[in-house]
Formats: C-alpha cells, sequence, structure tokens
C-alpha cells in the first residue's frame, strides 16, 4: 500500500478552512435538533460520526420525531444522497491509486464541500491524483461537524433556537463561496443556470427531495454536451 503524501493532506486540510468554519455553526443547529427530536446527546453524535451527511441528517429529523418507519426515513435519505453517485463517478477517475481501504476512505469522506474544494484544486494545475488531497479536505470538514454536533447537542438548552441567530445560512454562504470561483466562463454559467431552474422546478412541482437529484442530473448532462470534449471532470 501506497504511503499518504502527507503535503496533499496538509493542503487539502488548509485549503477547506473557511468552509470548516461555516460548517461548524450548520453542525451546532444539527446538535441541538436532534435533541430536540428525541435523540440522546450520544444518538445526535454517534450519528455525525456514521452517517456524515448534514442534509440526510436533517432531513430524517422530523421523520425520527413523527415515528415514521425505518423504511420510510432509509429511503428518503437515500434519495437526497443520490447525488454522491455522480460525484463518486467524477472524483474515482482522478484517483489514480489502486488500493482498496484509501478508497472506502475517499467514498466516507466524499462530500459536497470536500468534493468541490477538490475539483477546483484539481482544475487550477496538471496533478498526479486528488485521493490525499480529498481525504486531506474530509477529515478537516469530518473534524468540524462532529465537534460542532456534541457541541449543539450538549450545550443546546443554553443556545436557544440557533436560526434565530441567522446562523443556518453559514452553509449557504460557504457553498456560494465555493460556487463563484468556478464560474469561469460561458458554459459554466449555463450549466450554473440550468441547475437553478431545474432545482426551482422540481423543488415547486415534485414532493420530497427529488430536486436535488434532478439538478444535478440536469446540470451534469448540460455540463457533458456543452464540453469540447464531452467529458465532466
Amino acid at each position: 500500500m501506497s504511503f499518504f503524501k502527507k503535503n496533499e493532506l496538509k493542503k487539502g486540510a488548509i485549503d477547506s478552512l473557511p468552509i470548516v468554519i461555516s460548517v461548524f455553526p450548520f453542525g451546532i443547529i444539527y446538535g441541538v435538533l436532534a435533541i430536540k427530536a428525541g435523540f440522546t446527546i450520544f444518538e445526535a453524535s454517534f450519528s455525525s460520526v456514521v452517517v456524515f451527511a448534514g442534509a440526510a441528517q436533517l432531513c430524517s429529523l422530523p421523520l425520527f420525531a413523527a415515528g415514521v418507519s425505518p423504511w420510510a426515513i432509509i429511503g428518503t435519505t437515500f434519495i437526497i444522497n443520490l447525488r454522491h453517485f455522480i460525484m463518486g463517478a467524477s472524483i474515482s477517475r482522478k484517483i489514480k491509486e489502486d488500493e482498496l481501504m484509501p478508497r472506502l476512505l475517499v467514498s466516507y469522506l466524499l462530500v459536497d464541500e470536500s468534493f468541490a474544494i477538490t475539483s477546483t484544486w484539481w482544475d487550477t494545475a496538471k496533478r498526479e491524483s486528488a485521493r490525499d488531497y480529498l481525504i486531506g479536505s474530509g477529515i478537516a470538514l469530518w473534524t468540524s461537524w462532529n465537534i460542532s454536533t456534541i457541541i449543539g447537542a450538549v450545550f443546546g438548552n443554553f443556545l436557544g433556537d440557533p436560526k434565530k441567530l441567522g446562523i443556518d445560512f453559514a452553509i449557504a454562504a460557504g457553498f456560494i463561496g465555493l460556487l463563484v470561483p468556478l464560474v469561469k466562463g460561458r458554459v459554466e454559467f449555463l450549466v450554473l443556470l440550468v441547475a437553478i431552474i431545474a432545482s426551482i422546478l422540481s423543488y415547486l412541482f415534485i414532493p420530497g427531495s427529488w430536486y436535488i437529484l434532478i439538478a444535478t442530473l440536469c446540470a451534469s448532462i448540460i455540463g457533458a454536451f456543452l464540453s469540447h470534449d464531452g467529458e465532466i471532470e
């Protein structure tokens, strides 16, 4: 098994610091809401360790609180996370190493933020592999998410409703910061426009969380069609 490149691990973690900061209040919100949904402090914290998927975790809380069947919760979170198939397929083409365990670690740490940060890093120069950079980014994000979940779960009663403070917008602001540098020309702008339109229309007219997957698929198809080489990177 090849050794990890420490410089790329460190680089991935450092480059992720702005997003790590925005993820922190988002994790606090999850911890607070998880306790209000009936989770114990251990259950709230353990769920972030095992699942590590903010959107799916937050969407599952009302279902847990309502006593919905486990299969309904699994189905809902599965739909929300279907975009990981696309992200995984894209990032796998940037990983040159064949070892199974590091690839499994990449799949565990692959979230929207680590994918966006790694994709931006990959496009700025000719790289050998994205594996170690993504792992570094993912570890930084994982640490922020889990520490903030614990803080929210433990001190939630003292924090009150975090949404009243507006910190729930932190993650959206972080994504905007990731997105803007990626829109460099006509193709990127059109892909962004298609994603926005598809997301809004799907959200308005299709029940559930299908708008996430539909927007992702529409944007990916348009991006592939408009790319000069027909390849999504």
